[in-house]
């Protein structure tokens, strides 16, 4: 993605030094670790979303940090922490001390800017997935739209996929989408065939953006 900062080949190498973690909106858990190199910009990234720190000091908090996907930081500042599984969320808060209260995976608000207003087709809040609207997975390729509700990874296949939805369209099967659990990151672009499909009985879920 065009506004994430790559992980370089060091950090990638290096062993975890810090853990980010924290609840979302929906109470869903997040978790992942991060080098020495980045303890500065995790740290940060945690104060703006509201996340939890967990310096990496002990075996044990070794062996839960190397339990957990590798996070990022974007150019906003803010970082890409994915869903974790419970048990090992909850192995978090013991460790770190903290109680298994409700707390935002980001700061509470909406983005300084909104998605431009379509012309000739291209979005707009009366759109399916605008303000107030419900984005729905489509039932095949051809069907993505304005609204729909599909899955995009943050770089390559090995990245990882995570939902995200189209805000507009451009030209030659080429979306404008946003992701649905971080509405505050810039939108990016992918063509179709970069994009994946939802089971189509996958519950439609109210837009935040």
């Amino acid at each position: 993605m065009s506004h994430m900062i790559p992980a370089t080949s060091i950090a990638a190498a290096s062993p975890p030094a810090v853990i980010l973690f924290g609840r979302d909106e929906r109470q869903r858990p997040h978790a992942s670790c991060f080098a020495s190199a980045e303890i500065a910009a995790a740290e940060r990234a945690a104060v703006l979303m509201g996340m939890h720190v967990l310096t990496v000091c002990n075996d044990a908090h070794r062996s839960l940090a190397e339990s957990l996907p590798r996070g990022r930081i974007f150019k906003s500042n803010k970082a890409f922490v994915p869903f974790v599984k419970l048990g090992i969320f909850d192995q978090l808060l013991a460790a770190a001390g903290q109680p298994n209260a409700p707390m935002p995976v980001r700061a509470a608000g909406k983005p300084a800017g909104t998605p431009p207003v379509g012309k000739g087709g291209h979005g707009g809040t009366d759109a399916p997935g605008g303000a107030g609207g419900a984005s729905k997975p489509p039932f095949d390729w051809a069907d993505i739209t304005i609204g729909s509700l599909v899955l995009a990874t943050t770089g390559g296949p090995q990245e990882g996929w995570f939902e995200a939805v189209v805000r507009y369209t451009k030209a030659d099967a080429h979306f404008v989408l946003a992701w649905r659990d971080w509405p505050l990151e810039p939108e990016f672009s992918r063509q179709r065939n970069d994009l994946a499909l939802l089971h189509p009985g996958t519950a439609t879920v109210e837009s935040e953006a």
